[in-house]
């Protein structure tokens, strides 16, 4: 760097010189078909930082669900959408290496961000990288096609970016225990938030009349946790009648297998279980279960517990990774290694209308601190200090 040679050289250069707005790039070509996950933190933040007056250009698979003002949008290749399976996770790292450099050099932004954990080895521009969970390194075992994925080409990029952003102390955790080449204060901290007008209380309330039902809204995988759960609901309905209603799917492998536990345990007429929720009704789904259950081994946040939370609704979850950083105190949390603990706090929120009628409310109290607004801001001040940095 060098400096100017008077103060008055210096005054008469700002004279001359006027600031240039800063441009962000924005990787975003995780969005999928039905965006899940990565696809609604990713298309939520864009929302907020445009509602926050960013200037943007977002690369993406899904450039119609870019709906933002005022937002740039260039297609990335429809092969690299996550729903093409180990073929699209292929498309999107040789693209990133190739037609989003080529882009970006084209772009000239102030900034690359991933929201994902995807991006450029030497980039010619400063990048921040972000990373929701290290799930296939906690369970390598489910995961084996990952594992050079997670241990040699993220590692990679995160060395090439000025910063990591997590969207939790549970994630900060694991990046810096995998990742020991990552510096803490590397890290930032960047909590979900959740779309406040759909997931509120008061709205329509999905509700046939019959027995009430514990909701399970997630992907079908084996750190969900859902072959104790179908028992912990065996065990419940002993004392207490009501349904399990599940929107979610996953490999074949792992919905057959819970088929098949559901079948054996004589369920079958008690579950209620479609592939996936519609936007428009997942709202309803919540407001009208009588609990929420998120039954996990891992999650990097636990989204449908602050949505659940949002809506008035009581949550049963467990007491590991991420999860009782969200919940607080608006949740009963168990052992999720623990059928017998999961099945109790099932019954007690089942039969206990003082209990529900508590944590609903605590939940109703704990979600407004959780918003994309916040999540933006906490992300424009990621990039501030990433441009005023030098780490590289």
């Amino acid at each position: 760097m060098s400096w100017p040679r008077s103060i008055g050289a210096s005054r008469q250069r700002d004279r001359i010189i006027s600031p240039v707005p800063r441009t962000i790039a924005i990787n975003a070509a995780i969005v999928g078909e039905r965006p899940t996950g990565l696809g609604v933190f990713a298309l939520s933040v864009i929302q907020a930082l445009a509602g926050l007056g960013e200037r943007l250009v977002v690369f993406t698979s899904r450039p119609d669900l870019v709906t933002a003002p005022n937002v740039g949008v260039l297609s990335a290749p429809a092969m690299a959408r996550p729903e093409r399976g180990a073929v699209g996770h292929v498309a999107r790292l040789l693209w990133a290496q190739s037609g989003l450099r080529l882009r970006v050099r084209a772009a000239r932004p102030s900034l690359l961000l991933n929201l994902m954990p995807e991006g450029l080895l030497r980039p010619a521009v400063p990048q921040i990288t972000t990373v929701l969970d290290l799930l296939p390194l906690r369970y390598p075992e489910e995961y084996p096609r990952q594992q050079y994925y997670f241990r040699h080409y993220v590692p990679a990029v995160l060395r090439h970016s000025r910063k990591v952003i997590v969207i939790s102390e549970s994630t900060r955790r694991d990046v810096l225990r995998f990742y020991p080449g990552v510096a803490p204060e590397q890290i930032q901290v960047v909590l979900c938030g959740y779309d406040r007008e759909r997931f509120c209380a008061g709205g329509p309330v999905v509700s046939d009349g019959g027995e009430p039902y514990a909701l399970y809204v997630g992907n079908v995988m084996p750190h969900k946790n859902l072959l104790r759960l179908v028992d912990a609901v065996a065990r419940a309905r002993f004392h207490a009648p009501f349904r399990l209603v599940m929107r979610g799917s996953g490999h074949a492998r792992h919905v057959a297998e819970l088929r098949a536990a559901i079948d054996a345990r004589g369920l079958a007429p008690f579950v209620d279980w479609q592939p996936y929720a519609a936007a428009d009704t997942l709202p309803a789904l919540y407001r009208g279960a009588r609990v929420l259950v998120l039954p996990s081994l891992y999650e990097g946040f636990g989204l449908t517990a602050l949505e659940a939370m949002a809506c008035g609704t009581p949550v049963v979850t467990t007491s590991t990774s991420s999860l009782p950083e969200v919940v607080g105190d608006a949740a009963l949390l168990v052992d999720p290694h623990d059928i017998g603990a999961l099945a109790d706090a099932l019954v007690r929120v089942i039969t206990d209308d003082a209990l529900a009628k508590t944590l609903g409310a605590r939940g109703l109290a704990r979600a407004p601190f959780f918003s994309w607004e916040r999540t933006a801001r906490a992300v424009q001040g990621a990039i501030t200090s990433a441009l005023d940095g030098t780490r590289l």
